[in-house]
């Protein structure tokens, strides 16, 4: 009977979780507007991309305006090509109806992985308390990186897509699916190309087997995606790699809106030097000192990884590493902190000892990710938080915190 009484509950909240999702599209949808020529949000950009890709151009060669380009692999605008033949607000709606859908799979498949049963509870509690935990990690999750996930949505991004790809390649990877598992890491990387990171997660696990097939999957995907230009094909994504890997673009990455390392270290050096010519070293990809801290950062992964066998926690400071050694990560990006979020929560439950770390670590990445924005502290206060690079420092405690706690447990 209670089981059948939580059922009804579950039913009942997926209906309006539900109806509240088709209801939230009316509103984000509007974000594209009507007109496909004039930019709205960055769905505009996807769309435009995509129906060039249509009319047999490359979508690259007419951008809505001169920063507001296309800076993905040709493969999402081929992907995007069936919503394209949509007029502008339908394509929209079901755009954002696509991102709900990814961030609420990515934090349930999430909250799968670090769920566990009780035991030695009663056989009632051990048939509702997963669910139940699921649940709330679930919802935890996505609370403290909700202004991310607004973003998002505002935004019309594909960062929920590439973070629900990135959570599923683990998840059925725990669960030996490993075809599956690669063909989710492969689209996601052929997104955008910072999950190809997790690779490094694997060859760290000493799966050399399957990183080689990751790799080789990805190159001929890659291929494939710039086949229907034809001779062309060469040269498209020679634009891709010159504008987005190279930033020929031209993107300052020390303005306050690059919340990744790369933006930090600019903005500190900025700030010290204070002089004029370092601007045009901002726009450069890398630099020593943001080298060298990326190393030792993913060698800390790599040493937490080595430490444990339990596939989140094992994977949890890698996807920290995909927004911080990003040499441009957005505030947006930040969504693929589901996972190592959903991680700390489950510690905050079976960790006794370190249950207070974990949780004042969890507060103050709620506070320094959602209370930095200009809604709830005003622009001004907004934008002294980003120059100082709050949200970057917020993703540095979760990170530093799931490294620590897997080297000190050795969770299995």
């Amino acid at each position: 009977m209670k089981r059948k009484r939580l059922s009804t509950i579950e039913r009942v909240v997926v209906l309006v979780l539900a109806l509240a999702a088709l209801a939230g599209g009316l509103y984000f949808a509007r974000k594209s507007g009507a007109n496909p020529d004039v930019y709205g949000n960055d769905f505009n950009v996807y769309y435009r991309a995509a129906r060039e890709t249509i009319a047999g151009r490359d979508p690259y060669q007419h951008a809505l305006g001169e920063w507001t380009p296309y800076i993905y692999p040709p493969l999402l605008a081929e992907l995007l090509a069936p919503l394209a033949l949509s007029p502008l607000p339908v394509a929209a709606y079901l755009w954002f109806l696509i991102s709900a859908a990814s961030i609420a799979a990515a934090a349930w498949m999430a909250a799968r992985m670090v769920s566990v049963e009780r035991e030695g509870a009663p056989p009632d509690q051990q048939a509702t308390e997963p669910t139940l935990w699921r649940g709330a990690v679930a919802a935890c999750a996505v609370a403290i990186v909700l202004r991310f996930v607004l973003d998002t949505f505002n935004l019309g991004q594909v960062n929920g897509v590439v973070a629900a790809l990135a959570v599923a390649h683990i998840y059925l990877y725990a669960r030996d699916r490993k075809t599956l598992s690669a063909v989710a890491l492969v689209l996601a990387a052929s997104i955008k190309l910072t999950p190809a990171l997790l690779l490094v997660y694997h060859i760290a696990k000493l799966r050399l087997k399957f990183a080689i097939a990751c790799a080789s999957l990805l190159v001929g995907v890659t291929a494939l995606s710039v086949l229907p230009f034809g001779p062309r094909g060469p040269e498209v994504f020679q634009t891709f790699w010159r504008r987005t890997v190279r930033n020929e673009q031209g993107y300052d990455l020390a303005y306050s809106g690059n919340q990744s390392l790369r933006g930090a270290v600019a903005r500190l050096i900025l700030r010290s030097r204070g002089d004029a010519p370092y601007v045009d070293e901002a726009r450069q990809p890398g630099e020593l000192a943001t080298v060298l801290i990326s190393i030792a950062l993913l060698g800390v992964a790599v040493l937490a990884a080595v430490r444990t066998q339990s596939e989140a926690a094992a994977a949890a400071p890698f996807f920290c590493c995909l927004v911080l050694l990003s040499p441009l990560s957005w505030k947006a990006h930040y969504v693929i902190l589901i996972l190592p979020i959903a991680h700390m929560l489950y510690l905050a439950k079976t960790w006794a000892k370190g249950r207070l770390v974990i949780v004042a670590t969890l507060v103050a990445a709620f506070a320094l990710f959602n209370l930095t924005s200009p809604k709830v502290i005003g622009l001004a206060a907004a934008e002294w938080a980003d120059e100082h690079s709050l949200v970057f420092a917020g993703a540095l405690l979760v990170f530093v915190a799931c490294a620590a706690s897997n080297r000190l447990l050795g969770l299995r």
